[in-house]
C-alpha cells in the first residue's frame, strides 16, 4: 500500500507538472474580433502603443475611436477585457475576452447588464459601485475585476492616445476590515486549541464558538470561505494585488503554511464555514462514522482522484474554476448548477447519519492538505500527524 501511494503521488505531481506547461502554451486569443465588438463601425485596425489599437473605416481613413485591452484581478483570476473609447474619452463598447470567475457568480454581474451598462463612461468616472454604477451582492470580487479592468484600459486609451487630463491614480488603500479581524481571531483561536493547557471542556466550547462565528460570518455573512479555486489560482500565478485582497493572502498563508510546518490546518479542523454547518447536523441527526473501514479507503481515494482530476482540467484550460464541483457557494449563496444543488442536498442528508461527509469523502481541500501532510512525512520520515476527525 505504502508503495502504491509513492507511486499515485509521483504521477499526480508529473501530471500537474505537465498540464500547468500544457496550459501555459496554449495559444493567445485572436483579438480581431473583439476589437470589431468593441468599437462598431472600426473594420480596421493598427497598433497604436502597447495595448491600444486605432480604429478606422479602412486603411488610410481618419481615426474615429481606440481600442484598448485592461486586466485586473477577480476572485478567480485575472479577467482581460477590450475597451471601444471615442474621440471624447468615453466608452463605445466593452467586451470580455477573459475572465476565470466562476459561472454561477459571474452570471450575477451579467444580470445587471454588465459590462454593457458600462457604455456611455467617462475616463473621469471613478467606476465605483453603489456610487457611478450598480453593485452587485454576492458576486463583489467579479465586479470589481470587471470594474478595474475597464477603467484601467480607459484611462490608458484617454491619457496615452487622447492626451485628455487624466488624473494620476491614487494608492491604493489596504483592505483590512472586520473580515480580516475575525479571519484573524479565528486563527487565533484555532491553533490556541492545540494547547494542552486548555481543559477538555473549555476547548470543545471554545471550538463551538469559533465554528459558529466561521459559519456566521465567513459563510452567511461575507460568503467568502477557502475553496480549490484559491489553489488553483497560486499554482497558475494568479496572484491579486494584495492591498485589495489582504483577506486572500491570509486566508491562504494561515491554511497551507501550518499543515506545511505542523501537518495540521486551524481551519479545517475548527472554523471552516461549512463544515461547522455539517458539526451543527451531526448534533441533530447523532451522526457518527459508519462507514466501515474498507469502504473508507475507497471514498477517500475517490476524494483524491476527484481533487487530481479538477487541478489538472484547470490548469490545462488556465481557469481556476474550470471543474470546480464545490457546493460552498452553493449552501451560502444559494448559487450554483443543478449538480451542485444535487450534491449539496445528499450531503446536507448525510451528514445527519455520517460525521462530515463532505470533509472526509467529496472535499478536494482535504485531499490537498492530506498530499501536502503525505510529502512533509516522506521528507521527515516521521509519522504523519493525527486525523482530527
Amino acid at each position: 500500500m505504502k508503495k502504491f501511494e509513492r507511486a499515485a503521488a509521483l504521477v499526480a505531481l508529473v501530471t500537474i507538472i505537465l498540464a500547468w506547461f500544457a496550459g501555459a502554451l496554449r495559444q493567445e486569443t485572436d483579438l480581431a474580433p473583439f476589437l470589431e465588438k468593441a468599437l462598431p463601425g472600426a473594420g480596421y485596425f493598427e497598433s497604436f502603443s502597447p495595448g491600444i489599437y486605432a480604429g478606422s473605416s479602412a486603411p488610410g481613413k481618419p481615426v474615429i475611436g481606440y481600442a484598448a485591452i485592461g486586466k485586473a484581478s477577480g476572485y478567480g483570476g485575472p479577467m482581460k477585457v477590450v475597451v471601444g473609447v471615442d474621440l471624447a474619452g468615453n466608452i463605445n463598447g466593452i467586451v470580455i475576452v477573459d475572465h476565470k470567475e466562476t459561472a454561477p457568480f459571474f452570471s450575477k454581474v451579467l444580470a445587471k447588464k454588465f459590462p454593457s451598462s458600462l457604455q456611455g463612461k467617462n475616463y473621469s468616472h471613478s467606476f465605483t459601485p453603489g456610487e457611478d454604477v450598480d453593485s452587485v451582492s454576492g458576486a463583489t470580487l467579479s465586479l470589481t475585476a470587471l470594474l478595474n479592468s475597464a477603467r484601467q484600459a480607459l484611462r490608458k486609451v484617454a491619457g496615452d492616445a487622447l492626451n485628455l487630463p487624466v488624473k494620476p491614480e491614487k494608492t491604493k488603500p489596504i483592505t483590512f476590515g472586520f473580515p480580516e479581524i475575525v479571519l484573524l481571531l479565528l486563527f487565533a483561536v484555532g491553533f490556541s486549541l492545540y494547547s494542552k493547557k486548555i481543559k477538555r471542556k473549555p476547548k470543545r466550547v471554545l471550538r463551538w464558538v469559533s465554528m459558529l462565528t466561521g459559519l456566521l460570518v465567513l459563510g452567511f455573512v461575507y460568503t467568502i470561505p477557502l475553496s480549490l479555486i484559491n489553489i488553483n489560482s497560486l499554482l497558475m500565478g494568479y496572484w491579486p494585488d494584495w492591498h485589495t485582497h489582504l483577506y486572500w493572502y491570509l486566508l491562504i498563508a494561515g491554511v497551507l503554511l501550518p499543515v506545511i510546518a505542523i501537518g495540521k490546518s486551524p481551519y479545517c479542523e475548527n472554523f471552516c464555514p461549512f463544515g461547522a454547518s455539517q458539526e451543527l447536523l451531526k448534533v441533530i441527526g447523532g451522526a457518527k462514522q459508519r462507514i466501515p473501514a474498507k469502504h473508507h479507503s475507497y471514498l477517500r481515494w475517490i476524494q483524491r482522484t476527484l481533487a487530481w482530476a479538477v487541478i489538472v482540467v484547470a490548469l490545462l484550460y488556465r481557469n481556476p474554476g474550470y471543474s470546480s464541483y464545490e457546493v460552498f457557494g452553493t449552501f451560502f449563496n444559494l448559487t450554483g448548477t443543478y449538480i451542485q444543488f444535487g450534491l449539496l442536498a445528499i450531503v446536507l442528508v448525510a451528514s445527519l447519519f455520517i460525521t462530515r461527509p463532505w470533509c472526509n469523502y467529496l472535499c478536494p481541500l482535504r485531499a490537498v492538505s492530506d498530499y501536502i501532510r503525505f510529502l512533509r512525512h516522506s521528507l521527515n520520515r516521521k509519522p504523519p500527524a493525527a486525523r482530527f476527525l
